[in-house]
C-alpha cells in the first residue's frame, strides 16, 4: 500500500507536470485570443468595417470554443479507455502544431479568401486540443490518492493564468520593440513560432509523467468503461450543472480578459500597452490566489464557494465599466484585477477538485471534459461575439453587457444549486487487483 506521503509525492510530481503543459496549453489559447482582438481584424478581414472586422475576428476566436466539446468527447473517450497521460500528450501536440501554423500563416493580402478560412481551420485544430486538455490535468491533480483536490487544482488554474501573462507580455515587448506597421507585418508572427520551443519541452515533461494512481488499477484489471461518454450522459444532472456552472464563469473571464482589449482600445481610445498591462497584473495576482481559493473549496465546500464568487461577480459587473470607462489608469488596473482576480479566479480554481468529484473514475474523463467545454461554448467562445454586438446594439453604451455578465454569473448560481453529489460507491480496483469500493 502506498503510504500518504508517497501519495503527496506522487500528487505534487504529476501537478508539476500537468500545470507545464497547461501553461503551453493555455499560452496558444490566449495568444489567439490576443491575436484576434488587436491584430487578425486588420490582417484577415481588411475589407469589413472596424466593428466588423471584430465580429468577424472575433467569430473566428469563437470557432476554438465550438470544437472543445468535441475535443473533449475525442480525448475524453481516450483518456477513459487507455490513460491520461496518452491523452495529454496528444493534446499538447495537437495545440503546439496549430500555434506554429498560425504563425506561418499568409494574410488576406498575400492569399485573399483562404487566408480566414485557413485561419478557422486551425482553430479548429486548436479547439479540440484544448477541449482534451483541462478534463486530463484536472485528473492528473485529482486521482494519485490526494486530501487536498481543491489545493492541488488550484495550480492548474494558476497554470492557465500563467499562460495569460506570457500571451500579453509577449505582445507588449513586441509592441516596444517594433513599431505598429512592423507589427502587422511581420512582428506578430513571432509570440507563435516560439510556440514550438515551449511544446518541445512539454513534451518532454509530460512523457515521463506515469499514469495516475486510480486509473492505473482500473487499467491493470481491465475494468475500463467500454463508452465512458455513454455512462456520464447517464448522470445528465451532473453534467448539466456542471455546464451551467462554467457559463457562469466563462462568460464573464472572456469579456474582461479578451473583448475588453477592444473595447479599451477601440472604443475607449486607450493604448494597447495600458490595457495588457492591466491584464498581467490581474493574471498574476490569479496566480497567487488560485491556490488559496482551491484551500477554501476543500475546508467550506466547493459549492459554496462557487455561489459567493458568482454573486460577487454578477455585483461587480456594473461597476467594472464604471471603472474602464474612467480612463484612468488605476481604476481600469483595479477593474481588470478584480475582474480577472476575484470571482474570475476563484471560480476557475475549484473546478478541478469540484468537477471530478461528481462522476465515477471510469467516466469522468469524458463527462467533466463534455459538460465544461459544452459551457465553455456558450459562456467563453460568444461571450466576445455576444459583447461586441450589444456595444453596437447600444451604440458604444456598455451596460446591455455587464447586464449580460450578470445574468450568466446568475445562471452559474443555477447549476451549483442543481448539482447531485457523487458520493454512491465507486468501483475501484484494489491494491490487490480486485474491484473494490470507494467514495469520491
Amino acid at each position: 500500500m502506498r503510504t500518504n506521503e508517497q501519495s503527496a509525492h506522487l500528487t505534487r510530481r504529476a501537478t508539476i507536470a500537468a500545470t507545464f503543459g497547461t501553461v503551453i496549453e493555455w499560452y496558444d489559447f490566449f495568444l489567439y485570443g490576443t491575436a484576434s482582438a488587436l491584430i487578425f481584424p486588420s490582417l484577415f478581414f481588411p475589407s469589413a468595417g472596424s466593428l466588423n472586422g471584430s465580429l468577424l475576428s472575433f467569430a473566428t476566436f469563437a470557432t476554438g470554443f465550438v470544437a472543445r466539446p468535441l475535443g473533449g468527447a475525442i480525448f475524453g473517450h481516450v483518456g477513459d479507455r487507455i490513460g491520461r497521460k496518452n491523452a495529454l500528450v496528444i493534446t499538447l501536440l495537437a495545440m503546439g502544431l496549430a500555434t506554429l501554423a498560425v504563425g506561418l500563416l499568409p494574410t488576406y493580402g498575400q492569399i485573399g479568401a483562404l487566408a480566414p478560412i485557413l485561419l478557422v481551420v486551425l482553430r479548429i485544430v486548436q479547439g479540440i486540443g484544448t477541449g482534451g486538455e483541462w478534463g486530463g490535468a484536472a485528473l492528473l491533480t485529482k486521482e494519485n490518492g490526494s486530501s487536498r483536490p481543491g489545493f492541488w487544482g488550484g495550480f492548474l488554474s494558476s497554470a492557465v493564468f500563467v499562460g495569460l501573462i506570457l500571451a500579453s507580455v509577449v505582445y507588449v515587448v513586441i509592441g516596444a520593440l517594433v513599431n505598429n506597421d512592423q507589427l502587422l507585418s511581420w512582428a506578430w508572427r513571432i509570440p507563435f513560432l516560439l510556440s514550438v520551443i515551449l511544446v518541445g519541452v512539454g513534451l518532454w515533461v509530460r512523457k515521463g509523467l506515469p499514469e495516475t494512481r486510480e486509473f492505473a488499477r482500473i487499467k491493470q484489471a481491465g475494468e475500463q468503461e467500454r463508452a465512458p461518454l455513454v455512462k456520464a450522459f447517464k448522470q445528465p444532472r451532473n453534467m448539466l450543472a456542471i455546464f451551467l456552472m462554467r457559463v457562469g464563469q466563462n462568460a464573464t473571464f472572456n469579456i474582461v480578459s479578451v473583448f475588453i482589449l477592444t473595447y479599451a482600445t477601440k472604443q475607449l481610445g486607450l493604448g494597447k500597452s495600458q490595457i495588457l498591462w492591466a491584464t498581467v497584473i490581474g493574471a498574476a495576482v490569479a496566480c497567487v490566489l488560485c491556490p488559496v481559493y482551491g484551500h477554501l473549496g476543500d475546508r467550506f465546500g466547493f459549492g459554496r464557494v462557487m455561489i459567493v464568487s458568482l454573486l460577487f461577480q454578477a455585483l461587480f459587473a456594473f461597476p467594472f465599466f464604471l471603472l474602464v470607462d474612467s480612463k484612468g489608469v488605476a481604476p481600469v488596473i483595479i477593474a481588470v484585477t478584480v475582474g480577472i482576480a476575484g470571482a474570475g479566479a476563484a471560480t476557475d480554481a475549484i473546478q478541478a477538485g469540484y468537477f471530478a468529484g461528481l462522476f465515477s473514475t471510469r467516466s469522468r474523463y469524458s463527462a467533466i471534459s463534455v459538460g465544461r467545454e459544452g459551457g465553455t461554448v456558450v459562456g467563453g467562445g460568444l461571450a466576445p461575439l455576444i459583447a461586441t454586438a450589444l456595444l453596437g446594439w447600444l451604440h458604444g453604451s456598455p451596460w446591455a453587457i455587464a447586464g449580460w455578465m450578470a445574468l450568466t454569473s446568475l445562471i452559474g448560481i443555477g447549476g451549483v444549486l442543481l448539482v447531485r453529489p457523487h458520493h454512491a460507491a465507486e468501483d475501484v480496483v484494489t491494491e490487490s487487483g480486485r474491484i473494490g469500493s470507494a467514495l469520491i
